[in-house]
């Protein structure tokens, strides 16, 4: 089947004739009508080719138009190969840069790799999670999730540790990557299916891992380069959960590019304080429908309860998972998700996550006789 090709802007009347002699489907359109007129996330083209040779600079809607169609490719034509101006179009999506005078040979072939890894993609999903404060265990909570709803969807599932430097995601999950996040960052222009699978890591939880760098990163990262990074994984995998640092406030324009956003707090005021103010500013940013709260090593007997954590994080408390420092650290040192471990309430209680984030009913859990500690295990805490 020949890639469907949208022409925005186009200064050569014969441009678009000259694609169909070649066997492409051509459709002209306007780059503010198919934003306009289409909803984010939809199926759009396989290809948009943009013509830029009389306008002035890189139109700033290329962005909107990637957050509408994820899935499509983006080839510019300009009037030359400016360095600078085709870095801040890889940072918005576009894929590939022809210059005049457009040999239509040269065009072809640009469209077609753009094309080649966009075709029979999926609509995936992808959840980020985020620590209220350091230490409360977002990396343990966004492991044990992930693996679940791998288990629970049984279908191909990503976990990203955009921490990129120092994440703890593979000790988690007992691996030892060759490859990393930055790997992919810096590599934004040449991401398609083949060299993203180079890049991953299998676990024996059923994840593939991208995982933390053990380099340092050279300056800020580059929130343009993390949600084109996260509107590509999405277009591979039916499930993608995120491990967010909370310090990275550029990394919230990414987060635009996520089904739900998850901010994990505990009962400790200073965490509680600082999980507000982040989810503030993920409700103005993604809305409110949105963000997710949930508190970790959650005790029934606290002096702050539940209503006090809701009446200051300023919503309701979509998930609790129960404490078991025993259990956690077990499962750290085994390099093994505590959901793939004996039964428990915590185990449960990420199950419970896993699938209420995908959307799938509550899981059906048989009870032990005479009731006690594994009876309790079907019920949402």
């Amino acid at each position: 089947m020949q890639p469907t090709v949208t022409l925005l802007g186009s200064i050569e009347r014969d441009l678009a004739a000259a694609l169909r002699d070649r066997g492409f489907v051509v459709n002209d359109s306007d780059l503010g009508v198919m934003i306009a007129s289409h909803v984010a996330g939809t199926k759009g083209p396989d290809v948009f080719v943009i013509d830029i040779r009389a306008a002035q600079g890189l139109p700033r809607e290329i962005v909107s138009l990637k957050r509408h169609f994820p899935a499509s490719g983006v080839v510019v034509l300009a009037r030359a190969l400016d360095p600078n101006a085709m870095l801040d179009a890889m940072r918005m999506g576009v894929s590939e840069w022809v210059p005049e005078p457009v040999v239509i040979d040269d065009l072809e072939s640009a469209i077609r790799r753009v094309a080649r890894p966009v075709l029979g993609t999926v609509a995936g999903r992808a959840f980020a999670v985020l620590g209220g404060k350091g230490g409360v265990g977002c990396t343990t909570v966004a492991v044990n999730v992930a693996t679940a709803l791998h288990r629970a969807t049984g279908e191909p599932t990503l976990f990203v540790d955009l921490h990129t430097a120092h994440g703890d995601a593979s000790v988690f999950l007992g691996v030892e990557p060759r490859f990393s996040v930055l790997d992919a960052l810096e590599n934004i222009h040449r991401l398609d299916q083949t060299y993203m699978k180079g890049l991953v890591t299998p676990t024996k939880a059923g994840l593939d891992l991208l995982a933390a760098a053990n380099r340092p990163q050279l300056g800020p990262i580059d929130a343009l380069r993390v949600r084109a990074l996260i509107e590509f994984v999405t277009t591979t995998y039916p499930w993608v959960v995120l491990d967010c640092p909370r310090t990275d406030g550029t990394l919230m324009e990414a987060l635009d590019a996520t089904t739900a956003v998850l901010v994990v707090a505990n009962q400790e005021l200073a965490t509680l304080r600082s999980a507000s103010r982040l989810a503030a500013t993920l409700r103005q940013r993604c809305g409110t429908h949105r963000v997710k709260l949930a508190i970790n090593r959650f005790d029934t007997e606290a002096e702050i309860g539940r209503k006090d954590v809701e009446r200051v994080m300023g919503g309701p408390i979509a998930h609790t998972f129960p404490s078991d420092y025993r259990a956690a650290v077990n499962a750290l040192n085994k390099g093994e998700p505590l959901v793939l471990q004996p039964p428990s309430r915590l185990a449960a209680a990420f199950d419970d996550a896993a699938r209420d984030l995908a959307g799938l009913g509550p899981a059906q859990r048989e009870s032990v006789k005479g009731g006690g500690f594994f009876a309790r295990l079907g019920g949402r805490r």
